[in-house]
């Protein structure tokens, strides 16, 4: 292969986002002294694919025409790049000058164990009641890796390199995973089972618009298929799991079923059943919110008053998707991310540990009181 970096960026849409990044990726490889190719790889209908495909033009961009599976776009893009390393990143970012220097240097700097390299995402534009709930919460800390860690299992491919070699040792991206996500999380562990390591770049930075992650109907809908993409990788990858604490959800059904069983013999009467458990699940989100308000830079109550609403619905869809596959016991573990997932997740642990103690605390008190 020739030495030089090869940028694919799987597309759908979003053109003006799309001619952005072009603008960005051309002003950065003006400043580098290795060649540098864009292949964008698209299945975008007409007429706004012909928009993009002269934007491409603009930019001396090749464009290959691609399947709907993102993870399929990228391995198109990549059996079609000409260079050893390959970039990836997302059709709704747009890169900071310095990028690809960053990148091309660590890959070919580093001894040939590294197989990748991480670069970080900001978050730019307005910031909505939405987005903020979403910030707030550890979900977005893959994005900003390279502040906390030299060396990572995995990366978003928002803006991840890989040696060509490597990726394709491990089969590239896994086609057979659902349409739901975590083509990015399987394949970065597939690559550190073989000894394989990524290590960081802060100073690779892509700046992500906030538009795609702005209102609560796409967080919503995103969140649910990281529930279900979270099923699959625990399928994949067992030995990355851990057993896991009982998660709000199920802490609810259960006191649900016993509310239940009151209600058939006669120990309890509804309105009381439906005021214990309304009480228990309404005082949880208070205490956390307290919770995470004393202890992070962020200290505003309503936004974090809905931050476990971001959990409960990707606990619900993984939990909905093995009992629907019939696996049932994936619902007790936990994927481990990232090699010291407790701390970097303790402030969010402790939260959910105080919410769920106080959680129970009220269900006794209120059971006793009505009882």
């Amino acid at each position: 292969m020739k030495d030089g970096l090869s940028i694919v960026i799987p597309s759908h849409g979003r053109t003006n986002l799309i001619v952005k990044l072009l603008q960005s990726i051309v002003a950065d490889a003006e400043r580098v002294a290795f060649p540098v190719e864009i292949i964008l790889v698209d299945d975008t209908l007409p007429p706004q694919s012909d928009l993009i495909a002269r934007a491409a033009a603009d930019h001396k961009a090749r464009v290959l025409i691609g399947c709907r599976h993102v993870g399929e776009k990228r391995n198109r893009g990549l059996d079609a790049a000409l260079y050893d390393f390959v970039l990836f990143l997302d059709s709704d970012v747009s890169i900071r000058p310095g990028t690809l220097n960053a990148h091309y240097r660590v890959l070919h700097d580093a001894p040939q164990d590294v197989a990748g390299c991480l670069g970080k995402v900001e978050f730019v534009g307005e910031r909505t009641y939405a987005w903020e709930v979403i910030e707030s919460m550890q979900l977005t800390l893959p994005f900003s890796y390279p502040d906390v860690a030299e060396e990572v299992p995995w990366g978003p491919t928002a803006n991840l390199s890989f040696r060509r070699g490597a990726f394709l040792l491990v089969g590239g991206f896994d086609t057979t995973l659902p349409h739901y996500g975590g083509e990015d999380v399987d394949i970065g562990l597939r690559l550190s089972s073989k000894g394989f390591r990524i290590i960081t770049a802060p100073n690779a930075v892509a700046e992500h618009s906030i538009e795609t992650w702005s209102t609560w109907r796409q967080n919503l809908s995103r969140l649910w298929s990281f529930g279900l993409a979270d099923y699959h990788l625990l399928l994949r990858h067992p030995q990355r799991s851990f057993v896991d604490f009982p998660t709000a959800p199920m802490l609810w059904l259960g006191q649900a079923m016993v509310l239940v069983l009151l209600l058939c013999l006669k120990r309890i009467n509804g309105e009381a059943a439906a005021g214990i458990l309304l009480a228990s699940i309404a005082v949880y989100p208070v205490v956390y919110s307290v919770f995470k308000q004393k202890n992070t830079q962020c200290s505003h109550f309503h936004v974090h008053l809905l931050g476990p609403l971001i959990f409960w619905t990707m606990d619900v869809a993984k939990c909905g998707e093995a009992v629907r596959q019939g696996r049932p016991a994936l619902i007790f573990r936990r994927l481990k991310f990232l090699d010291d997932l407790i701390a970097q997740d303790w402030t969010e642990i402790a939260a959910s540990a105080w919410g769920l103690t106080v959680s129970v605390m009220v269900f006794l008190c209120v059971f006793l009181l009505f009882h």
